[in-house]
């Protein structure tokens, strides 16, 4: 199900990628969103919104201009489809 909010992959200066994603439906606001990342490419910024709601859509900026976020959540964990054992 998607949750309408603001969605948006970006390159930084610093050539990393990084998401900007809404907290709650309709979070728009920059206070109101997280940064994930670093990411070294745009596919793998995207696999990051694996671990989180439909945002409804995507916006891209590849320009690279902007500064690297001062704040940012490390990229979620990715858990392999094996089972542990203990």
């Amino acid at each position: 199900m998607s949750m309408m909010r603001a969605c948006d992959i970006w390159k930084a200066s610093n050539q990393k990628w990084y998401v900007t994603l809404g907290n709650f439906e309709y979070a728009y606001d920059e206070s109101d969103c997280t940064v994930y990342g670093p990411f070294v490419s745009k596919e793998s910024a995207e696999k990051e919104l694996d671990n989180h709601s439909n945002p409804g859509s995507i916006c891209y900026n590849d320009k690279g201009e902007l500064p690297p976020p001062k704040k940012v959540v490390p990229p979620s964990r990715q858990f392999s489809s094996r089972r542990w054992r203990y």
